[in-house]
């Protein structure tokens, strides 16, 4: 249990960076606290002596009452400055877990943001190291002073009278039987609790996330059973955690401060055979009831050592999580764009992508196409970064991109997904994080180009509207084109659409077309088409089906082959002739 608290210490003060100074003078400050705390008992021992001399006054009373409430008042300031510094340099690490948290989010593989339910992310970030907050900011300084006040007091005692000290320490063996019960299974109940919680708080996140789609296809029975079952486990575990805990711990709380059992019987024996002075009798029974009250903290703060490892384990899990390799120095890059040769990526060991080779020029526009799993969004992530490919390699500019620093390669690119997230913050910030230095002017040029500007003048605040929560005030069609004029205002030299007019109905597709139209002067485009009458126009067209590309050309020498792509384009134009003709 000592190796695994130091290691747990270790591994809390890691995260410390330049607050272990600031942990290291609360628990100085705690000590001092603790030693001023033991005058009180000092003083009511030196009063009962006096008493038993018969020397005592109202001055001696007065003097000693003083010095207990000198010690007293000494033990709360230092105590209290010692738990505002912990508190200051506890604030300072989660702070700094919770950085370290969100910057591993962006070095991570997209697959692993994908896969990972967003509650498990909420749990981490706030459940998980917030657990960390109360044992950070009191055990450090707390259990360090709670070791050193009943070494001191025990020393005293040992110094009266040895054979005191040892029954002072009597009840101390019966207690640690009560720990062993309470501990049984401690690691095992630990983890199942931690599961239990997060569990929970996963399940109630996509519960609450997902209201509306459990509505309107009428799942609320099953969903809310898998809430109610989450919460239903988590009671369980929780109560047979404490129940298994109860009796032995009522046992340790009775046992352990009945100190008297020990230091009355062995105390009243020396004194009647004259072996100890009625003073050092008297002080002797009042000090164990002093330290013990710490003894007692300190086997709580094993239980906290225990929580602590089990928060630690499932953050430093995620941190220890393999990333993107990429170097920090900026790559010299040609005026080559992209070339993917012999590229395979497989994702959770299921080959998505089999042998693809092509190549992109300059200014140029180039369309992925194929039905739903064929892997053209996986191609267009791959070109963005957030993969490595399985095997083969991917240039950019004449390098692999994982020669490339990510911020390089993202300055060189514009990465848009069919739902592309919007803060909760005003359009104009939104449109504002191509390039956080545009001014308001270039700001409503992107807009007028991207075919938002209209829209969003007639906005009660215009271009200072909020969004809402992941753009949810804005419908579909208006929030791709906010996206468009964000990618317009980065003025990067390559724009990535991934699927940008899924969703959009005829109206806004128009507009987003004459948007990606504005967009791509002067750039090179990738896009992956869900509607093939917007690709019609591209200078090639790669044709996936099962993650290979069996096909490529322009739209006319496609149609004329009569194969993969000519089928997609006949079962286009003949859904669009049934939509027309159900209008």
């Amino acid at each position: 249990m000592k190796s695994n608290n130091k290691n747990v210490i270790s591994e809390l003060l890691k995260y410390a960076d330049g607050e272990k100074k600031q942990l290291y003078k609360s628990i100085l400050l705690a000590t001092i606290g603790e030693l001023f705390g033991m005058i009180p008992f000092l003083a009511i021992a030196k009063l009962i002596e006096k008493i038993y001399q018969s020397e005592v006054s109202f001055i001696t009373i007065l003097c000693l009452t003083l010095i207990a409430l000198c010690g007293q008042v000494l033990k709360g300031i230092f105590t209290l400055y010692s738990t505002i510094i912990s508190h200051k340099a506890t604030f300072h690490i989660l702070k700094n877990i919770r950085s370290l948290v969100a910057e591993k989010m962006l070095r991570v593989p997209m697959g692993v943001m994908i896969d990972t339910p967003i509650g498990k992310f909420k749990n981490l970030i706030v459940d998980t190291v917030s657990k960390l907050e109360d044992s950070m900011a009191h055990f450090m300084p707390e259990i360090t002073s709670s070791i050193v006040s009943p070494v001191l007091f025990l020393v005293l005692i040992f110094a009266l009278d040895y054979r005191m000290g040892l029954a002072s320490l009597l009840t101390i063996p019966l207690g640690m039987l009560g720990y062993i019960g309470m501990m049984k299974d401690y690691e095992f109940r630990s983890k199942t609790y931690t599961t239990a919680q997060n569990n929970m708080n996963s399940t109630l996140v996509e519960y609450v996330n997902g209201i509306e789609v459990i509505k309107a296809f009428n799942h609320s029975t099953s969903s809310y059973e898998k809430f109610t079952s989450a919460i239903q486990f988590f009671h369980d575990s929780t109560l047979a955690w404490w129940k298994q805990s109860w009796l032995w711990s009522a046992f340790v709380q009775a046992v352990m401060p009945s100190t008297l059992l020990g230091t009355l019987p062995v105390g009243a024996y020396l004194y009647m055979n004259s072996q100890i002075s009625l003073s050092n009798f008297i002080v002797c029974i009042i000090l164990p009831i002093g330290f013990i009250a710490h003894l007692m903290k300190i086997g709580k703060y094993s239980e906290q050592f225990s929580m602590v490892k089990a928060s630690l384990d499932v953050i430093d899990e995620f941190l220890s999580t393999e990333e993107l390799k990429r170097p920090k120095e900026r790559a010299v890059l040609d005026n080559t764009l992209y070339r993917f040769v012999n590229v395979s990526f497989a994702y959770d060991k299921e080959l998505v992508l089999k042998n693809i080779r092509f190549e992109l020029k300059p200014n140029t526009v180039t369309a992925l196409v194929g039905n739903s799993g064929s892997g053209k969004s996986t191609i267009a992530k791959l070109m963005a970064g957030f993969w490595d490919p399985t095997a083969g390699n991917i240039i950019y500019g004449g390098k692999k991109i994982s020669e490339i620093p990510f911020e390089q390669l993202t300055s060189e690119i514009s990465y848009v997904a069919q739902d592309n997230f919007l803060f909760n913050t005003s359009i104009k910030e939104n449109i504002k994080m191509g390039n956080p230095t545009a001014s308001d002017e270039e700001v409503i040029e992107v807009a007028k180009a991207a075919s938002c500007h209209d829209f969003i003048m007639e906005l009660e605040d215009g271009y200072n509207t909020k969004v809402g929560d992941a753009g949810g005030s804005l419908s579909g069609g208006e929030r791709q084109r906010i996206t468009i004029a964000r990618a317009m205002l980065k003025q990067s030299k390559v724009i990535i659409l991934d699927e940008a007019t899924a969703f959009a109905d005829p109206e806004n597709e128009y507009l987003i077309q004459s948007a990606i139209n504005n967009l791509i002067k002067g750039k090179t485009l990738i896009v992956v088409a869900h509607r093939l009458s917007t690709i019609t126009n591209a200078d090639k067209i790669l044709v996936m089906k099962d993650g290979e590309i069996v096909e490529n050309g322009t739209h006319e020498n496609l149609v004329k082959k009569d194969g993969v792509y000519a089928s997609l384009w006949k079962n286009y134009v003949g859904g669009q002739d049934n939509e027309k003709e159900a209008m």
